[in-house]
């Protein structure tokens, strides 16, 4: 799975271990990423506002070393701070990584829903190919009437 690069709103904000944790999980250096986001963990209460960005990047980089139980770590972060779209966009990828293609648009739209704006959420949306809804939902999508009102709707855009 490539990694798509988390749209930070301020850096300045975040710990040094955070910043380092990012750099190295962009390098693919997973495990030591982990440790790092881990001391950022440990370097704040949980009742801090980036606790919960903190702690899912540490699951997430968990996961990726092969603790399959880390991926509660996500989700924990995201039913505790769904309004961060690095936080969704962390659960999505971790959903994408064990084959959970529907949790993962679900995700999406959650953080879509509240960061519209976020880049990362809409790249991993293009890559899962999530395509616009049929013009008559309860035709198939291969339906001949479906299939030319959807060219016909196309052109018109």
């Amino acid at each position: 799975m490539s990694y798509i690069k988390a749209v930070y709103l301020d850096l300045s904000q975040c710990c040094d271990d955070f910043i380092k944790g990012a750099e190295l999980l962009e390098q693919c250096l997973v495990n030591d990423a982990a440790v790092c986001f881990q001391r950022a963990c440990e370097s704040v209460s949980e009742g801090h506002s980036l606790f919960s960005k903190y702690y899912s990047y540490y699951g997430f980089s968990c996961l990726l070393n092969g603790e399959y139980e880390a991926i509660n770590f996500c989700r924990q972060a995201v039913k505790s701070y769904p309004f961060d779209g690095d936080i969704c966009m962390n659960l999505a990828r971790a959903e994408m990584f064990l084959g959970n293609r529907n949790c993962a648009l679900d995700v999406i739209k959650t953080g879509l829903r509240f960061s519209n704006e976020h880049a990362g959420l809409h790249q991993l949306k293009i890559k899962l190919g999530v395509r616009k809804r049929k013009p008559l939902p309860f035709l198939s999508r291969n339906n001949p009437i479906n299939t030319a009102l959807g060219k016909r709707m196309r052109k018109l855009r």
